[in-house]
Order: structure tokens, then C-alpha cells, then sequence
């Protein structure tokens, strides 16, 4: 039988200023503005109004560091003049995606990004299919949580807005990623007993050691966001190796790509996972 083809495609992209200025405290905005100056698909996507968005920015990365300005930072965010930023933005595509939809850049000096102009150095275009998501069964596994994760239970009746939590509970991210994976995936990867592992990777998911803590961002000049960073680790040595075990695995797998939480497509909830075999 013949399955409709569906992907997530994730843009790397490096840069450097041309000259330092001021941007704002949450940086996922400079990526935002970028990507919306040749990404003709980002535009597209970023204009839905509808929820789980089928894409994700990362906020700007100076190395191995997610920028962004904390409550308690009374320093300005500024980009440097001839230093190397990257950000990346994950949108889900099909087969009819064409790369100039994806990217599409006249010249590498892009005029006007907060007040300067940068320098594209390179981008870099990585393509999964949603089958090839998953871990063969590691032994463990570390989630890094890199920008300020909002976790929420589901609204119930009176208590419509939910509860954030400042802990990553493995059914909160996984019953989030159901719902963004169900929202996107090809008809036949339907997770179908959702409530069922959103309850077991409660049990699956046991934590062996972890170093969490609250932050509060500053997203713009009046907003601020509560969430937690960090990390956790899970052992997985006793977990059989079912195919519920496989489905959660492929699920943190996508996360990396789409984020986990809330406003994902706004640079929150961006992670990374390390197996160990």
C-alpha cells in the first residue's frame, strides 16, 4: 500500500553582524526576522493561526549557548560585531516541497536585522522522515532541556488556563508531543492509545539523577515567562524493549527536532537527547 510521505525538515543557519547592536532579550525574534526574509514556506506556516504550528525556531545559539536575558539579568543583549551566531527552524513538509520554497537567498548579506546587516556563512538542510524516528533500545538516556520549557496540563472546565509545571513530568511531554506528532504525521503513524502512553512513560521514563531548575525569560520589554531548564537523567535498563517503549522513544526523537511544551514556534522548549548504549 502506498502512505502518503511526510517529513520534517530542519534549516541550520550561521551568520555573522556586521556591525553590534542591541536585539531583543528573547532572541528567537532575530531568528523569526531572518527566516521570514527568504523562507517563503516559513512564512506560510508562521501565519496559521491554528495550534501546534508546523514549525519550530530555536532561539540564537553563540556556541554551545542558547542567548536569551533572564529576570535577573540587567544586561542588554547585543549581537557582536564579526562574531558567529546559528539558529535552526524545523517545519513539517511533504514531497512537494521544493528547496526554494524552504530557503531562498538572492545574496549572502541581508540587510536591516535589528539595525544591522549579517552575514550568511553557511545553511544547512537536514530531511527525516517520521519512520526513521527512534532510538535503537538504549540503556539510558539524557534530555537537555536548552530554552525554557513550558509544560501545562490539560484545561479542565474551571481551571481553563491549565497548570504549569516546573518539572519535566514524562507524561506532560509526551501527552504534548502526541498531540503535535497526531497534528502532522502521516495518516497511517496515528498514535491511536494515547492516553494509555502518556501514563506508561510515566513508568518507563525513571529518573536516575537530574539538575532542573525555574528560570524567568524575559520575552519582551513587558512580558515574562516562567519555565525550567536543565537536565534529567532516565534509566531505561529495566524497560522491556515494547513497542510502546519504541513508539515514546520515536516521540523524544521528534522533539528534538519540534520541541516540547508550549510555544514551540516561538523558540521555547527546545531539546537535546543523548543515548547510552
Amino acid at each position: 500500500m502506498q502512505y502518503d510521505k511526510r517529513f520534517v525538515t530542519r534549516i541550520t543557519i550561521t551568520f555573522i553582524p556586521l556591525r553590534r547592536v542591541v536585539i531583543p532579550p528573547f532572541t528567537a525574534k532575530v531568528s523569526k526576522t531572518i527566516l521570514y526574509m527568504f523562507s517563503e514556506l516559513y512564512r506560510k506556516m508562521s501565519e496559521r493561526e491554528n495550534a501546534f504550528k508546523p514549525i519550530a525556531v530555536t532561539p540564537l545559539y553563540r556556541g554551545e549557548r542558547a542567548l536569551f536575558k533572564t529576570k535577573k539579568s540587567h544586561e542588554l543583549m547585543i549581537l557582536e560585531e564579526g562574531a558567529y551566531y546559528r539558529f535552526s527552524a524545523s517545519i513539517v513538509t511533504d514531497e512537494a516541497t521544493t528547496v526554494n520554497e524552504l530557503i531562498c537567498l538572492s545574496s549572502p548579506i541581508v540587510e536591516d536585522v535589528f539595525g544591522t546587516p549579517i552575514s550568511i556563512e553557511s545553511v544547512n538542510i537536514e530531511v527525516r522522515d517520521f519512520e526513521s524516528f527512534g532510538f535503537n533500545k538504549p540503556s539510558a538516556i539524557k534530555i537537555s532541556f536548552e530554552t525554557p520549557v513550558l509544560l501545562q496540563l490539560p484545561s479542565k472546565k474551571r481551571y481553563m488556563s491549565g497548570r504549569h509545571f516546573l518539572f519535566p513530568i514524562p507524561s506532560l511531554m509526551i501527552g504534548s508531543l502526541i498531540e503535535h506528532w497526531n497534528r502532522h504525521c502521516p495518516p497511517h503513524m496515528l498514535v491511536k492509545n494515547t492516553y494509555y502512553l502518556t501514563v506508561y512513560s510515566n513508568y518507563v521514563l525513571r529518573e536516575a539523577d537530574f539538575e532542573i531548575r525555574p528560570v524567568t525569560v524575559l520575552y519582551d520589554e513587558s512580558r515574562l515567562i516562567r519555565g525550567f531548564l536543565g537536565w534529567v537523567l532516565y534509566d531505561l535498563r529495566t524497560s522491556r524493549n515494547t513497542h510502546s517503549l519504541r513508539k515514546i522513544l520515536a516521540l523524544l526523537d521528534y522533539a528534538q527536532y519540534v520541541g516540547v511544551g508550549r510555544s514551540r514556534a516561538a523558540g521555547f522548549g527546545q531539546i537535546k537527547i543523548k543515548p547510552y548504549y
